[in-house]
């Protein structure tokens, strides 16, 4: 038996001097390969050079060419945040064929999918904050511009949702790595998800189209349609921007059991609408609205003997007698005013947003074996009768914020401002019984097996602020904080033949009213001894809300509302644009200590939900941007993540086999990405480009070591190849792509349906090729 806690923290190691001493030592190593790789006269001799074009410079330039991001919610140059970003701008996008949260995610360290197989279904969590299959509410926030995506209700179903907006005239995706809780709240545990679209230019009319054609490598073919359009309306006072889209992605797995071929391809289709008006030259108005539709008919899996990766039935097939659709939907609207008072910006911003992800599962492997034993007890099922879960999670969320963002005022600058959110999701899952041959529902009683709806309301108040200090004009510090006040309702019915039979009856959670208070704090040093160069220490903090038991039974002792559980994030790092500004870099070590973990456990023989653990997550990133030539373009990313448990309670490492020292799953200890473009120039108005991208992410863990009930399989290491080539002739390029060169086979995620059922192995694309064709105007 193991002892009631374990645990690998050593005597002191939490203690804020030993905190200190590790981030001055990591300070010093990271000055000191700025200098190994630099030299010390680089430094001073970069400062009278022009900026550099680098593709990663594609997102928002000021006029100086310089990245300019708005991660601190004020207008910055990139190398001057004090925290890591790895940021990519819309053409970079486009040029690398970037469509889906998998496809970036590989391009940035830290920044990992637990991908479920169909778009907008998943696990999203940056430098290892996440606890693996059971865990209910997301550590990632997603923003659509101004707007918070991800719920943030413990029980608002955010960590299954990993939002595939269409990245159709986007302007730049920004990752923010690490806890951001002062300025963006709740749940961003691991960071925070950017995605910024282009606003409307009233100075000018312009647009652009695309076209694109798919065909995977032993699958189906697709096609992409999109376009947009800028009018001005009243010049430099008032434009619209349109944009619309029709993407059908190919599919490539075939389900033998319905005999469907290709049963994962999908369709997206939506529109993007925005209203940019300037009545004065001190506000701007924005007015947005999106729709969007995904319709997937199957999984991106294959069906594999438990344990291993050896297929059931062959290569990219599995055996579902219905073929599992997901579909999403997204609906947003959003106001967004900025006035300029002279001293700084006041800005507010409004927006609804609803959201619906549902999701259709083959069970039968699971509830199939209970038949005969429902059969006593009067229940009598058909030999051909199929079990499937049906998960739906729609939420409906309503968010406001005002801020204050100061200009430079002599040695100080500061961001004041107050936010508001409501969320209600209705969540319904069932688990029903269906006739195997026609995928209907059986009639009556005999139709449900366990349901569980779920009405939530979260509503949260929050007043953030951060100043920062200039001790001198190279030298600066800032401190912030969030208080946050938030309150939830919640109720939980179960009832279904399975608590007709086991539990006597249907089982009612008592409602649960409760409410709670937290603060996350921001402590930065941010050092610019040069134009081009900046060194940081950053010590942030954020938090996860908690909420009610959601056990339907809860024996006497047992924990009745979940705590949040907090991160504190120690950071040191550097940006540095040298030789010429032909080479950016950015690096960064960091430890994270998670306390209070919402894990499940084992309590009286009842499974429940308690804040039993902590863990620690220590690594580092490297990225690297180059333009050695005006013609020829290089980036390279880098991450490490060594994430573990280092305290648990016994119940956990009796349910899930979780105990201190082991490595939390999901989590690749390495992820490497490298691209390069080549400009070849063909005449005066022809131009040629060839390029490639290599993505590496190595081996990980679906469980841990010692789980029973979900076996721990180590999922291999997954290397892809794409390489591209085009032409651009004026305001015409045309593009052909071929995606995973080699056709690696590669897992990404890992189910199991128990000791004697298939696993699902879940499917990066396989060796696909696209032409595509696009058009400014």
């Amino acid at each position: 038996m193991r002892d009631k806690t374990k645990s690998i923290e050593h005597e002191g190691q939490g203690s804020m001097l030993a905190r200190t001493k590790v981030i001055c030592r990591t300070s010093a190593s990271l000055f000191a390969l700025f200098l190994a790789v630099t030299g010390t006269d680089a430094v001073a001799h970069a400062e009278s050079q022009a900026p550099s074009q680098s593709t990663t410079a594609r997102a928002t330039e000021g006029s100086s060419g310089e990245i300019v991001v708005t991660a601190s919610k004020r207008g910055e140059k990139l190398r001057d945040v004090p925290s890591a970003i790895t940021v990519l701008g819309g053409d970079e996008l486009d040029n690398l064929g970037v469509q889906t949260v998998r496809d970036y995610a590989t391009l940035t360290p830290g920044l990992v999918v637990e991908d479920t197989g169909a778009p907008g279904y998943g696990k999203v969590s940056i430098r290892g904050l996440t606890t693996g299959s059971l865990q209910q509410s997301a550590t990632t926030v997603y923003y659509l511009d101004d707007v918070p995506f991800t719920a943030s209700s413990a029980n608002g179903g955010g960590s299954f949702i990993a939002p595939e907006p269409e990245l159709a005239d986007i302007d730049r995706i920004e990752v923010l790595k690490g806890p951001q809780g002062t300025l963006y709240g709740a749940s961003s545990l691991g960071g925070v998800i950017r995605l910024i679209s282009k606003r409307p230019d009233a100075s000018r009319f312009s647009g652009g189209a695309r076209a694109e054609l798919t065909a995977i490598d032993g699958g189906g073919t697709g096609y992409l349609l999109n376009g947009t359009v800028n009018v001005p309306l009243v010049s430099d006072r008032l434009a619209v921007r349109a944009t619309g889209f029709y993407r059908r992605t190919p599919g490539y797995v075939d389900n033998v059991a319905t005999g469907t071929k290709n049963v994962n391809e999908s369709v997206s289709k939506g529109a993007r609408l925005a209203i940019g008006w300037t009545p004065t030259d001190q506000l701007t108005v924005d007015v947005v609205g999106m729709i969007q539709d995904v319709e997937t008919k199957g999984l991106a899996a294959e069906d594999v003997a438990p344990g291993t990766s050896t297929p059931v039935y062959g290569a990219r097939k599995y055996s579902n007698f219905f073929n599992a659709p997901t579909n999403v939907q997204y609906r947003l609207a959003s106001i967004t005013g900025k006035y300029d008072v002279g001293v700084g910006q006041l800005i507010a911003s409004a927006a609804y947003l609803e959201s619906e992800l549902q999701v259709d599962r083959d069970v039968s492997s699971t509830y199939a074996p209970f038949f005969p034993l429902f059969a006593q007890f009067g229940y009598v099922y058909p030999a051909n009768t199929g079990a499937a879960v049906i998960s739906t999670i729609p939420q409906k969320k309503k968010t406001a914020e005002v801020r204050f963002v100061s200009d430079r005022l002599g040695p100080v600058e500061f961001i004041v401002g107050g936010f508001y959110t409501e969320e209600r999701s209705s969540i319904p899952t069932d688990i029903v019984a269906r006739d195997a041959a026609t995928n209907m529902q059986l009639p009556g009683d005999l139709g449900f097996i366990v349901r569980s709806p779920v009405k939530d309301r979260y509503e949260e108040l929050s007043a953030f602020g951060n100043l920062t200090y200039y001790l001198t004009e190279n030298l600066d510090v800032t401190g912030g904080v969030r208080y946050a006040h938030y309150k939830e309702n919640f109720a939980l019915a179960y009832s279904g033949i399975y608590y007709d039979i086991f539990l006597g009856g249907p089982q009612q959670i008592p409602p649960f009213e409760g409410s709670d208070d937290k603060l996350n704090y921001l402590a930065t040093v941010r050092w610019r001894p040069t134009s081009t160069f900046s060194a940081f220490l950053r010590a942030a903090s954020s938090f996860r809300p908690g909420g009610p038991q959601p056990a339907a039974i809860l024996p006497p002792g047992a924990q009745t509302q979940i705590r949040p559980d907090t991160v504190w994030n120690y950071e040191a790092g550097f940006k540095a644009d040298v030789i010429d500004r032909t080479l950016s870099i950015q690096a960064s070590v960091y430890q994270i200590d998670w306390r209070d973990i919402q894990l499940y456990t084992i309590f009286q023989s009842q499974q429940l939900l308690a804040n039993a653990g902590k863990a620690r997550v220590q690594g580092f990133e490297l990225q690297l941007n180059a333009r050695p030539t005006q013609l020829l373009s290089i980036s390279a990313n880098a991450g490490h993540t060594d994430a573990r448990i280092t305290r648990v309670d016994p119940g956990v490492t009796a349910l899930i086999g979780a105990a201190a020292g082991d490595p939390i799953p999901q989590t690749p200890r390495w992820m490497v990405s490298a691209t390069a473009d080549q400009l070849i120039p063909l005449g005066a108005d022809l131009q040629g480009q060839l390029g490639a991208t290599v993505r590496m992410q190595s081996h990980k863990s679906t469980s841990y070591p010692g789980s029973v009930s979900n076996p721990n399989v180590r999922l291999p290491e997954v290397t892809t190849v794409d390489l591209r080539a085009g032409l651009r002739y004026q305001r015409y390029q045309l593009q052909v792509r071929a995606e995973n060169l080699f056709d690696r086979n590669g897992i990404v995620n890992y189910v199991s349906a128990g000791a004697s059922a298939p696993a699902a192995a879940y499917l990066i694309r396989p060796r696909s090729f696209t032409l595509s064709l696009s058009a400014d105007f």
